[in-house]
Protein backbone atom coordinates (compact mmCIF):
# COMPACT_ATOMS: atom_id res chain seq x y z
CA UNK A 1 0.00 0.00 0.00
CA UNK A 2 1.28 3.71 -0.58
CA UNK A 3 1.21 5.66 1.96
CA UNK A 4 0.80 9.23 2.31
CA UNK A 5 4.88 9.84 2.50
CA UNK A 6 5.66 7.93 -0.45
CA UNK A 7 7.09 4.67 1.31
CA UNK A 8 4.97 1.29 0.22
CA UNK A 9 3.47 -0.89 3.52
CA UNK A 10 1.93 -3.76 4.31
CA UNK A 11 -1.76 -3.15 4.83
CA UNK A 12 -1.96 -3.05 8.55
CA UNK A 13 1.18 -0.51 9.11
CA UNK A 14 -1.08 2.70 8.76
CA UNK A 15 -4.18 1.49 11.18
CA UNK A 16 -2.68 3.30 14.21
CA UNK A 17 0.47 5.50 15.00
CA UNK A 18 1.08 2.07 17.33
CA UNK A 19 0.96 -0.30 14.69
CA UNK A 20 2.72 2.33 12.47
CA UNK A 21 5.76 2.57 14.36
CA UNK A 22 6.15 -1.14 15.24
CA UNK A 23 5.84 -1.72 11.43
CA UNK A 24 8.34 0.69 10.72
CA UNK A 25 10.48 0.46 13.30
CA UNK A 26 10.33 -3.49 14.76
CA UNK A 27 8.67 -5.79 13.17
CA UNK A 28 11.12 -8.02 11.12
CA UNK A 29 14.05 -6.69 12.91
CA UNK A 30 16.89 -8.70 14.12
CA UNK A 31 17.20 -8.26 18.54
CA UNK A 32 20.59 -7.28 19.27
CA UNK A 33 20.77 -8.11 22.88
CA UNK A 34 19.12 -10.95 24.88
CA UNK A 35 16.19 -8.76 26.29
CA UNK A 36 15.55 -7.95 22.94
CA UNK A 37 14.54 -12.12 21.90
CA UNK A 38 13.29 -12.01 25.36
CA UNK A 39 11.17 -9.11 24.43
CA UNK A 40 10.26 -10.77 21.04
CA UNK A 41 8.98 -13.75 22.50
CA UNK A 42 7.17 -12.14 25.26
CA UNK A 43 5.25 -10.09 23.08
CA UNK A 44 4.22 -13.03 20.58
CA UNK A 45 2.75 -14.85 23.78
CA UNK A 46 1.26 -11.99 25.01
CA UNK A 47 -0.20 -11.71 21.42
CA UNK A 48 -1.74 -15.09 20.97
CA UNK A 49 -5.46 -15.11 20.14
CA UNK A 50 -5.79 -11.28 20.12
CA UNK A 51 -6.70 -9.63 17.00
CA UNK A 52 -3.81 -8.86 14.79
CA UNK A 53 -1.14 -6.07 16.03
CA UNK A 54 -3.01 -5.46 19.05
CA UNK A 55 0.17 -5.97 20.94
CA UNK A 56 1.49 -2.62 19.87
CA UNK A 57 -0.27 -0.42 21.28
CA UNK A 58 0.02 -2.28 24.56
CA UNK A 59 3.53 -2.88 24.03
CA UNK A 60 4.95 0.20 26.08
CA UNK A 61 2.66 -0.65 28.72
CA UNK A 62 3.98 -4.36 28.57
CA UNK A 63 7.84 -3.25 28.80
CA UNK A 64 7.47 -1.39 31.91
CA UNK A 65 5.18 -3.67 33.71
CA UNK A 66 8.06 -6.30 32.52
CA UNK A 67 10.46 -4.85 33.89
CA UNK A 68 12.12 -3.93 29.98
CA UNK A 69 11.50 -7.68 29.41
CA UNK A 70 14.77 -8.37 30.99
CA UNK A 71 14.65 -12.12 31.71
CA UNK A 72 16.68 -12.44 34.86
CA UNK A 73 14.43 -9.35 36.23
CA UNK A 74 11.07 -10.75 35.55
CA UNK A 75 12.28 -14.28 36.84
CA UNK A 76 12.58 -12.77 40.24
CA UNK A 77 8.81 -11.69 40.23
CA UNK A 78 6.63 -13.24 42.62
CA UNK A 79 2.59 -14.53 42.67
CA UNK A 80 2.25 -11.22 44.46
CA UNK A 81 3.73 -9.42 41.26
CA UNK A 82 1.51 -11.44 39.01
CA UNK A 83 -1.06 -10.49 41.08
CA UNK A 84 -0.54 -6.95 40.61
CA UNK A 85 -0.02 -6.98 37.11
CA UNK A 86 -3.48 -8.69 36.88
CA UNK A 87 -4.74 -5.62 37.86
CA UNK A 88 -2.92 -2.76 35.64
CA UNK A 89 -4.67 -1.68 32.58
CA UNK A 90 -1.31 -1.06 30.46
CA UNK A 91 -0.99 -4.69 30.17
CA UNK A 92 -2.65 -7.51 28.51
CA UNK A 93 -4.49 -9.09 32.08
CA UNK A 94 -4.27 -12.71 31.34
CA UNK A 95 -2.89 -15.22 33.86
CA UNK A 96 -1.67 -17.92 32.09
CA UNK A 97 0.15 -15.29 29.46
CA UNK A 98 1.96 -13.42 32.18
CA UNK A 99 2.83 -16.56 34.27
CA UNK A 100 4.17 -18.22 31.02
CA UNK A 101 6.55 -14.82 30.06
CA UNK A 102 7.96 -15.06 34.05
CA UNK A 103 8.12 -19.11 33.91
CA UNK A 104 10.32 -18.48 30.64
CA UNK A 105 12.59 -15.85 32.23
CA UNK A 106 13.13 -18.29 34.36
CA UNK A 107 14.02 -21.10 31.76
CA UNK A 108 15.93 -18.16 29.68
CA UNK A 109 18.04 -16.35 32.37
CA UNK A 110 21.87 -15.74 31.30
CA UNK A 111 20.90 -16.82 27.60
CA UNK A 112 23.08 -14.07 25.54
CA UNK A 113 22.49 -13.17 22.17
CA UNK A 114 24.70 -15.35 20.85
CA UNK A 115 22.57 -18.28 22.48
CA UNK A 116 19.33 -17.08 20.93
CA UNK A 117 20.32 -16.63 17.60
CA UNK A 118 22.22 -20.11 17.72
CA UNK A 119 18.14 -21.41 18.22
CA UNK A 120 17.43 -19.44 15.15
CA UNK A 121 20.74 -20.52 12.81
CA UNK A 122 19.61 -23.10 10.67
CA UNK A 123 15.88 -21.84 10.47
CA UNK A 124 16.27 -19.15 7.71
CA UNK A 125 15.34 -20.80 4.82
CA UNK A 126 18.22 -20.49 1.85
CA UNK A 127 15.24 -18.29 -0.25
CA UNK A 128 12.88 -17.26 2.04
CA UNK A 129 10.64 -15.02 -0.26
CA UNK A 130 8.29 -12.70 1.16
CA UNK A 131 4.34 -13.27 0.33
CA UNK A 132 3.13 -11.06 -2.28
CA UNK A 133 -0.45 -10.54 -0.21
CA UNK A 134 -2.25 -10.69 3.08
CA UNK A 135 -3.61 -13.85 1.57
CA UNK A 136 -0.42 -15.17 1.12
CA UNK A 137 1.01 -15.00 4.70
CA UNK A 138 1.33 -18.06 6.59
CA UNK A 139 -0.36 -18.73 10.00
CA UNK A 140 2.32 -21.36 10.55
CA UNK A 141 5.58 -22.64 9.20
CA UNK A 142 7.74 -25.85 9.36
CA UNK A 143 11.00 -23.33 10.88
CA UNK A 144 8.54 -22.49 13.23
CA UNK A 145 7.30 -25.76 14.44
CA UNK A 146 11.09 -26.95 14.73
CA UNK A 147 11.53 -23.98 16.77
CA UNK A 148 8.20 -24.75 19.03
CA UNK A 149 9.95 -27.71 19.55
CA UNK A 150 13.25 -26.33 20.60
CA UNK A 151 11.73 -24.32 22.78
CA UNK A 152 9.81 -26.86 24.70
CA UNK A 153 12.53 -29.05 25.10
CA UNK A 154 14.66 -26.41 26.93
CA UNK A 155 11.38 -26.23 29.60
CA UNK A 156 9.45 -22.97 27.67
CA UNK A 157 6.01 -22.65 27.86
CA UNK A 158 3.09 -21.49 25.99
CA UNK A 159 5.57 -21.14 22.72
CA UNK A 160 3.33 -23.34 20.37
CA UNK A 161 3.81 -23.72 16.65
CA UNK A 162 1.88 -19.88 15.67
CA UNK A 163 3.58 -18.24 18.59
CA UNK A 164 7.23 -19.87 17.54
CA UNK A 165 6.34 -18.57 13.06
CA UNK A 166 4.87 -14.97 14.57
CA UNK A 167 8.22 -15.49 16.81
CA UNK A 168 10.31 -15.95 13.56
CA UNK A 169 8.79 -13.32 10.99
CA UNK A 170 9.05 -10.44 14.49
CA UNK A 171 13.01 -11.37 14.42
CA UNK A 172 13.54 -11.09 11.20
CA UNK A 173 14.58 -14.62 10.65
CA UNK A 174 11.61 -15.47 8.34
CA UNK A 175 9.80 -12.17 6.37
CA UNK A 176 7.57 -10.25 8.15
CA UNK A 177 6.58 -7.72 5.29
CA UNK A 178 5.02 -8.88 1.96
CA UNK A 179 6.91 -7.99 -0.66
CA UNK A 180 6.75 -4.16 -1.80
CA UNK A 181 7.02 -3.36 1.46
CA UNK A 182 9.99 -0.55 2.23
CA UNK A 183 10.49 -3.08 4.83
CA UNK A 184 10.45 -6.64 2.83
CA UNK A 185 13.99 -6.68 2.30
CA UNK A 186 14.39 -6.95 -1.47
CA UNK A 187 14.75 -3.41 -1.90
CA UNK A 188 12.05 -3.28 -4.21
CA UNK A 189 9.38 -1.63 -2.04
CA UNK A 190 10.75 2.55 -1.87
CA UNK A 191 9.07 5.41 -2.59
CA UNK A 192 6.73 5.79 -5.91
Amino acid sequence: MLCGDGLRRCPWAPTGPAALEEHDRRWGARPTGSSGWFEALGLEIFQAGLARWSIAQRREGLRRALRDFVPEEIARMTEDDVDELLLDPAVIRNRVKIEAVVHNARACRGLGPEDWAEHVRDLRPAAAEPPLTVLEESRRSPEGDRLAARLKEQGLVFVGRTTAHRFLLRTGVLPGHLAGCFRDGTGTGGSG
